[in-house]
């Protein structure tokens, strides 16, 4: 039968609330009633850990440089055998589950899967759920969420973190949900404009913005008649700035100029015999793409076996051309960035789960347990409800006794007014490194002629073509970095990060991101090549044909740094880095990283011509100003100044940075 979310005073105080699970009012969407108790459903439910306080601690004693315990890891056996329900423990939760109807599976020993009804659920969990329509009339499908948040027993709650979802799409009857996809490049179920996973775990891609739109990390091609390094073109007939024509940008730099711009092709170091993961979705053609671009851009192709693909992480369908073509594109980026930087590291692409439960954890979980990686880069940005938020940190702090290293994009200055940060809240996690953004200039000879932070503004060409006028309030885009509000500086901050740089909006000292930064700009990107490149400009799949395409973001910033820290851990012997902070902040003032300030003098200058809308082109100017300039100005806004900064964190790494690894 159907419980009352409301429940009585007794029955209230037996259970525990899961903060955030249920209805919100911003997701805008048409309550049509109380949902068919008989719709059956699928969930993940995910585990507590026997002793959370030990696993923290044991995190922390393994990545700390000077504890005892440093760089002394766990096999994934033995961090089961650490962090495993009892039998008892695992009883209590299944009993609990089963005296409901529900049917209880164990893929894995994080994670229970519960089927049952809808009618089930409501009782389990001591809810409503209602039926809501999306207001856009193309989505295929209504939501079935509940009305108020979920209970748990509280003998129960200490044993568990949190669903994975609980708010499942049902196909309207005669309309076509193949478009349907659980993690689609947008952030949202495909074809309805519900915000729940951007609080769920839904992932977003920062780099796949169409080309053209203000702020976007993607454009240029090598079809233009761009050229090769920074400043080698310039625009002649276009209006001045800052007293000179503004530069063409490069077609996209090459690995190799990237590298000799970051001082890291001076160690002879290449990555071999280390293991890295990307998750994101792979396109088909991810082998063949790859090739082509190495040979286009003068590194070496893949060896056989070198890359490793694993389209879901839970045998769910793999994502189509059509339902994730962001997410191939970030998987494109990702893998040759990570080659481009260490081209002798074997890769591990692991995709995203397509069911309507799976999340981001189920990769992180699969990586952990399934591959040799030491190193996961991931280039996605979500939110998650509190107690699932659990979950994922759980699953950090188990990489890190493990030795495995979780690197995550800052996010592309997409302010959050609920937290007041513009930090990816997943960068800002304890146990994961931040990867923040900066602009940088590569001279004719490969040297780095400028680097600031990435904060960009952005203006158009006025109709007489004479003048240049802010377009989308001036803003051309930025790094994500900032406060994790309420969440205490953690131990490997104090004494680097100033008092007044960790001081949040909340007034205390605050965990603050990004950790370290390597060239995120649009202007200033990488040169990448795939055939999931096409979906930018050609909607049908069946079109689509190798292409290349200068791309930034912090989409590319962590899979950078993520190489690096394959040549870092060659230059250890091979012995895993793990859970990087600690060292990375005992490094710091050992020019192990260049400190990104601010610029002096005109700032420089890139022009794009650009479509804005279907029928509209025109000219985007870009500045590099370090900081967005956000109107009114903010003291939350990233900005990049001397020693640790919100855009770049520690600073980028030097050649210094891997002969320092060599002695740690």
């Amino acid at each position: 039968m159907t419980v009352s979310g409301a429940g009585t005073a007794t029955a209230a105080q037996s259970r525990v609330t899961l903060s955030g699970t249920g209805y919100q009012s911003d997701y805008g969407l048409t309550d049509l009633g109380p949902s068919d108790p008989g719709i059956t459903v699928t969930d993940n439910l995910y585990l507590n850990v026997r002793d959370p306080a030990l696993l923290a601690a044991e995190a922390r004693a393994v990545s700390t440089p000077g504890s005892p315990d440093y760089g002394h890891y766990l096999t994934a056996a033995q961090t089961q055998a650490l962090d495993q329900l009892t039998p008892g423990q695992l009883g209590i939760v299944e009993d609990w589950l089963k005296s409901a109807g529900l049917t209880v599976s164990e893929p894995n020993w994080r994670t229970l899967r519960v089927t049952g009804t809808i009618g089930q659920l409501e009782k389990a969990f001591d809810v409503t759920f209602h039926n809501y329509a999306d207001p856009y009339p193309q989505d295929p499908y209504h939501w079935q969420i509940p009305s108020t948040d979920l209970s748990v027993p509280a003998g129960v709650s200490p044993l568990i973190f949190s669903p994975s979802d609980s708010q499942f799409p049902v196909p309207i009857a005669g309309q076509s949900s193949t478009e349907h996809s659980a993690n689609g490049a947008s952030g949202q179920k495909t074809g309805t404009g519900v915000n729940r996973p951007a609080r769920l775990g839904g992932v977003s891609y920062p780099n796949t913005a169409a080309t053209g739109t203000p702020g976007a990390s993607s454009s240029g091609s090598s079809d233009d008649s761009c050229g090769s390094y920074w400043g080698q073109k310039q625009f002649t007939d276009l209006p001045p700035v800052n007293g000179k024509v503004p530069d063409e940008p490069p077609c996209g730099y090459t690995p190799d100029q990237l590298r000799h711009a970051y001082g890291l092709d001076k160690a002879d170091l290449t990555g071999k015999g280390q293991n890295v993961a990307v998750i994101t979705p792979a396109i088909d053609t991810l082998q063949q793409d790859v090739d082509t671009w190495a040979k286009k851009v003068g590194t070496q192709p893949l060896r056989p076996g070198q890359l490793t693909v694993v389209p879901t992480p839970d045998g769910s369908p793999a994502p189509t051309r059509a339902n994730d073509a962001g997410g191939m594109i970030e998987n494109t980026l990702d893998v040759e960035a990570v080659h481009g930087m260490a081209p002798d590291a074997n890769i591990f692409s692991v995709g995203t789960s397509e069911a309507a439960y799976g999340s981001v954890l189920d990769s992180l979980v699969y990586t952990l347990d399934h591959t040799p990686a030491t190193i996961v880069s991931l280039s996605v940005a979500f939110q998650t409800t509190p107690n699932l938020q659990q979950a994922y940190d759980a699953v950090y702090e188990e990489g890190a006794i493990q030795g495995v290293g979780f690197y995550y994009s800052s996010g592309d200055g997409g302010h959050d007014p609920a937290t007041g940060t513009y930090l990816n809240p997943q960068a800002g996690a304890d146990f994961v490194t931040g990867v923040g953004g900066t602009s940088l200039g590569v001279g004719a000879d490969g040297s780095r002629e400028w680097e600031t932070g990435w904060g960009d503004s952005a203006g158009q060409l006025s109709a007489d073509g004479k003048s240049w006028q802010p377009i989308n309030g001036g803003i051309g885009g930025g790094a994500g970095g900032g406060w994790m509000t309420g969440q205490p500086q953690p131990w490997y901050q104090r004494g680097v990060v100033s008092g007044q740089e960790a001081t949040g909006p909340d007034g205390k000292l605050d965990r603050v991101g990004p950790d370290v930064g390597m060239d995120a700009d649009g202007m200033t990107g990488m040169l990448i090549g795939g055939t999931a490149i096409s979906a930018i400009t050609e909607p049908d799949p069946a079109t689509w044909t190798y292409k290349e395409r200068r791309t930034g973001g912090t989409s590319l910033s962590a899979p950078l740094f993520a190489g690096v820290q394959a040549l870092a851990q060659q230059a250890r012997g091979g012995k895993a880095i793990g859970f990087a902070n600690p060292l990375l902040y005992q490094l710091s003032g050992a020019g192990a990283f260049r400190d990104i300030t601010a610029l002096t003098g005109p700032a420089p200058a890139a022009a794009v011509y650009t479509q804005l809308s279907a029928t509209t082109w025109n000219w985007i100017l870009y500045q590099a100003l370090g900081t967005m300039p956000v109107t009114p100005p903010s003291t939350q806004t990233p900005a990049t100044g001397p020693g640790f900064d919100t855009t770049t964190g520690l600073g980028a790494p030097t050649g210094r940075y891997l002969s320092l690894m060599r002695r740690h």
